[in-house]
């Protein structure tokens, strides 16, 4: 795992009832708001406040042990391609879906994963696979060490999920890590290793601003990726999901869903090398980087949302 950390990335310290404290990751994506740490939440004085300042200084030890940018697409992008999944469905998953998680959309579990990974810390190397800036294709070996990669952890939930056997709430939680991680999967910056983070250590100015507002530090190529090319667009959720429609009709969707969950990656690795990456001298990224970068952006969506969907009908039909 390369040493990669999303400085734009805060844990949340909220009240959960008297003298109890609960930590989550504020959450952010492609297409998300990222929240900054506000006065309200900042550990008080005592012993509720020495107990918050060690839960915080606890955390953040956690981070440093699984140092990658903590957030893939955030959770309108997440919400997004579950979207374009449901629609994909066939009844035999719509029907287990509503069996494991009941009248809930995908799209209202899409970010559970980044909810939970404060309080499941070990899950924090799932988000992501570190394939080698130039390297020409996938060594798990080398790029997955201990199956604690996005491509080994979509495979172990596939057969989590099939297993009809297992208790329903395992499977259920399968099935939100699928949703979730099959567009984490189509992130650029989370499958090409470049030693800076996962683009958190490239600043860049963006659109004449040098700070990101709603974390109130630096634009960084991740956050550039994470929000700040699909603020851009203008576009609401349902808006940014009728778009993508109309690019899949455009389209062969069999064409789309093939290949293996290697190819997946690679094809988004491609994007951060041929894309993501190539950012002008003075790094100040605007109309013509978003112009080059928004036809990426929309077709990695629709694919993760197609193959979102083929994971899904072929895991149920083919569970035991």
């Amino acid at each position: 795992m390369s040493k990669r950390s999303s400085k734009q990335s805060i844990v949340i310290l909220s009240s959960s009832g008297p003298g109890t404290w609960s930590a989550r990751g504020a959450s952010s994506i492609f297409f998300g708001r990222r929240a900054t740490l506000s006065n309200r939440c900042k550990p008080q004085a005592g012993p509720r406040g020495d107990r918050s300042r060690l839960i915080l200084f606890f955390l953040s030890f956690l981070f440093l042990l699984f140092p990658h940018a903590l957030y893939a697409w955030g959770e309108t992008g997440h919400r997004i391609v579950a979207d374009v999944a449901e629609r994909l469905l066939g009844e035999q998953a719509r029907k287990e879906t509503r069996v494991l998680i009941g009248e809930a959309s995908l799209a209202s579990v899409a970010d559970w994963a980044d909810r939970v990974r404060g309080d499941r810390p070990e899950t924090a190397p799932w988000h992501f696979v570190d394939i080698p800036f130039k390297a020409s294709g996938y060594d798990p070996k080398r790029d997955c060490a201990g199956g604690d990669c996005v491509i080994a952890v979509i495979e172990r939930f596939r057969r989590i999920l099939s297993d009809r056997d297992r208790p329903a709430e395992e499977r259920a939680e399968a099935l939100k890590f699928l949703v979730h991680f099959v567009a984490d999967l189509h992130q650029p910056l989370h499958t090409a290793d470049r030693g800076d983070r996962g683009g958190n250590d490239v600043q860049v100015i963006f659109f004449g601003e040098k700070i990101y507002p709603f974390s109130e530090r630096p634009w960084n190529l991740h956050t550039v990726w994470d929000s700040g090319l699909i603020d851009q667009t203008g576009l609401s959720e349902a808006a940014y999901v009728a778009h993508l429609q109309l690019w899949l009709k455009k389209r062969s969707i069999p064409d789309l869903r093939k290949g293996t969950v290697v190819d997946w990656a690679l094809e988004a690795h491609r994007a951060a090398v041929d894309v993501a990456y190539r950012l002008p001298k003075n790094r100040r990224l605007s109309k013509n980087y978003l112009e080059k970068s928004r036809p990426v952006m929309d077709e990695l969506l629709a694919k993760a949302g197609v193959r979102l969907a083929r994971v899904l009908n072929e895991t149920f039909q083919t569970g035991k």
